[in-house]
């Protein structure tokens, strides 16, 4: 019988898990399914609360904002460090991520958790910041995606799911209605490929059959993007799309085969189909993948060195190539 790791040049799985502490502790949880009473996976756990480059960023993403960002993918916004620390397999169990959750949820835009951002606004011909903290359909689905993941599921994290669901209830989507990206909406009709992903990772942790409507209008804008064969609201195609980087911070074809991946769905589309065959090329010799691409806030970070294969990396293409062929190969 075929497995998933039949895609691979040669099996890495040995060399993740003599990695870092991060990269073991996922290996054995989504690679190797172990579970969190397995005794490796506790040592792995402990190891990973335990690190100092972890406690480091914990440190830091407890700031919550201390500045305004200069730019919307700005990789040292703290949403983006929560972010990471939700994907290493910390959760709200472990005190400082509770306290941090507590300052992320303390911020809120009407029903959304918002994070702090300037709004562009143009009236007449001058183009004004608006400052304050809010919630963008490009950001508010990553923080209630965020906090989902680690472990808080309270009735005002839920309300903003239910909030989600009425916006994704239709086939043209949610969309920010900014100045600059106004006219095509009006030519498209299409919602933004951005906020469909990050609702798209939302619901990926409940029940797939339950939430097909709002999965395939999620989806919807991504697909549209792919045939469009050009940028869409600003979101390219072109070599930055094709890129192995983490972390997930802008929209490229890494972020959107871990996601896609995630449901039976997709299995066929056309889209995960292009992602799982650039995966599979761009191994090396040994099985594993070297960041094409990296953000300079993270260069000491083994996923953000170019010249050597990273562990992180290679996990994620393993997890998203194990969990499209195990959807594959269900009848």
């Amino acid at each position: 019988m075929e497995r998933w790791q039949d895609y691979l040049k040669k099996d890495s799985i040995n060399w993740l898990l003599a990695s870092n502490p991060w990269t073991r502790y996922r290996t054995l949880t989504d690679l190797l399914n172990r579970t969190e009473t397995d005794s490796e996976v506790i040592e792995a756990k402990q190891e990973l609360l335990d690190n100092n480059r972890i406690r480091d960023l914990i440190q830091t993403t407890a700031k919550w904002f201390p500045e305004k960002p200069k730019r919307h993918d700005d990789a040292k916004m703290s949403h983006y460090k929560l972010r990471m620390l939700a994907d290493f397999g910390l959760t709200i169990e472990y005190k400082p991520i509770k306290d941090i959750v507590l300052k992320a949820k303390a911020h809120q835009d009407d029903i959304l958790f918002a994070i702090r951002q300037d709004i562009p606004d143009k009236s007449k011909n001058n183009e004004t910041p608006q400052a304050a903290w809010n919630a963008l359909p490009c950001d508010s689905p990553l923080m209630t995606y965020i906090l989902l993941a680690l472990g808080d599921d309270g009735k005002d994290v839920m309300d903003t799911v239910d909030f989600f669901k009425d916006q994704w209830n239709k086939k043209e989507g949610w969309f920010c209605n900014l100045f600059f990206v106004r006219s095509q909406y009006k030519k498209l009709q299409v919602g933004c490929p951005m906020a469909g992903l990050m609702s798209l990772e939302i619901f990926s942790l409940f029940d797939e059959k339950n939430n097909l409507e709002y999965i395939e209008n999620c989806y919807h804008p991504l697909k549209f993007h792919r045939e469009y064969g050009k940028s869409l609201y600003y979101f390219g195609r072109s070599k930055r799309f094709w890129t192995l980087k983490y972390p997930y911070v802008w929209y490229n074809a890494l972020y959107i085969g871990d996601v896609l991946s995630r449901f039976s769905l997709f299995k066929d589309e056309e889209l995960l189909k292009d992602i799982i065959d650039w995966i599979i090329n761009s191994q090396d010799s040994e099985g594993r993948f070297r960041p094409t691409s990296m953000f300079r806030e993270y260069k000491e970070w083994g996923f953000a060195n170019k010249k050597e294969p990273s562990p992180w990396i290679t996990f994620l293409a393993y997890r998203i190539l194990k969990r499209w062929h195990e959807h594959s190969t269900i009848d």
